[in-house]
């Protein structure tokens, strides 16, 4: 059932642009139904596809004009290697040729990329610079998912408050110290390091800036990196424990610089902010976006967030002005990502 807001009538006339999502090409036709039905103008793919796979997707969204865009990825395969930075900037160049909005980094970042020497990349090896100066040189957008929550870390037993997810995607964690040499906050410190060093690249951190548990922690990120702009995917239900007021002042503080994105998934199945364990229907798709509308639009407090799957608790709603409501659901996406 649709939940009506006081702004329900006017975002149907202001369609929303959903700028963080995964689209496979063969279902597009899905794609065009969720935003209609749920009052969105534009989805943005930020899978981070290269090569042969990113043009394959950009030839499928030309057939849905003014609907569909994406970011393309780096690929790090023989990263270190001698003409690894060559190639991947000659890519980058390709890639925004052919209409890619910005290109994302991967959590495995910092996680699973390894070098020749068979190291651990971290986040801000400098060897990643040249591609930061591409990025600035072709006046796009570098987005950055790095890390996840902080339950993701911990031990993996039924006392961690992100059990029944991991549980479903085992590959999400990252608590083997052996394998995974950097703990959340030294991933979270890393890019940031990154975001400094690059003052002239527009940086995106996914998912309210990687780090939506320590909310005063991204806004001092912001403040004093005004390159630095996030969106909100797949966070609610960490947003939504912190004191509503607060959480609203700094949507206040950067309404030019939060941009509105879900993570949801449009492929063989679809992904309601994350793998749920079941198929969704359209009427699920439907909560989904309302749970959104329900938590960006009104005051309510302990009411259900999009994602039961990432945490069985409730969240307080942040009541956010239209004028603010505008920018983010969709002016922000298009002035940051040129749309």
């Amino acid at each position: 059932m649709t939940i009506e807001t006081n702004h329900a009538a006017w975002r149907r006339e202001n369609p929303v642009i959903d700028m963080h999502t995964h689209i496979g090409v063969d279902y597009l036709d899905d794609a065009v139904r969720f935003m209609d039905q749920n009052g969105l103008e534009m989805m943005v793919d930020i899978s981070a596809h290269t090569g042969e796979s990113f043009e394959t997707l950009i030839e499928g969204f030309s057939e849905y004009p003014d609907r569909f865009a994406a970011f393309s990825g780096i690929n790090f395969e023989d990263l270190g290697e001698d003409g690894w930075i060559e190639r991947e900037l000659e890519r980058m160049e390709e890639a925004v040729e052919a209409g890619a909005v910005g290109f994302k980094i991967h959590k495995r970042m910092g996680m699973v990329y390894t070098d020749p020497d068979g190291d651990i990349v971290p986040v801000d090896d400098e060897r990643l610079a040249p591609i930061f100066e591409k990025a600035a040189d072709l006046d796009v957008v570098v987005a950055f998912h790095i890390a996840d929550p902080k339950a993701f870390f911990r031990p993996l037993t039924p006392e961690n408050e992100r059990y029944e997810e991991l549980s479903e995607n085992p590959d999400w964690w990252w608590g083997d110290r052996e394998k995974h040499p950097y703990g959340w906050w030294e991933l979270i410190r890393q890019l940031e390091k990154v975001i400094s060093r690059h003052p002239e690249t527009k940086f995106l951190g996914v998912h309210f800036g990687c780090a939506a548990e320590e909310v005063e922690y991204v806004a001092d990120v912001m403040r004093d990196n005004p390159n630095y702009i996030i969106d909100v995917s797949a966070r609610l239900g960490e947003m939504g424990r912190h004191d509503p007021e607060r959480v609203r002042d700094i949507f206040l503080e950067f309404q030019d610089r939060i941009l509105f994105g879900t993570d949801l998934g449009v492929r063989e199945s679809v992904m309601l902010g994350s793998p749920q364990g079941f198929d969704p229907t359209d009427e699920d798709v439907e909560e989904f976006y309302d749970a959104h509308w329900h938590y960006f639009e009104t005051d309510e407090a302990e009411i259900a967030h999009p994602t039961p799957i990432q945490g069985d608790w409730t969240v307080d709603a942040i009541d956010l002005p239209r004028d603010v409501l505008e920018k983010f659901y969709f002016e922000n996406a298009r002035k940051h990502l040129k749309l």
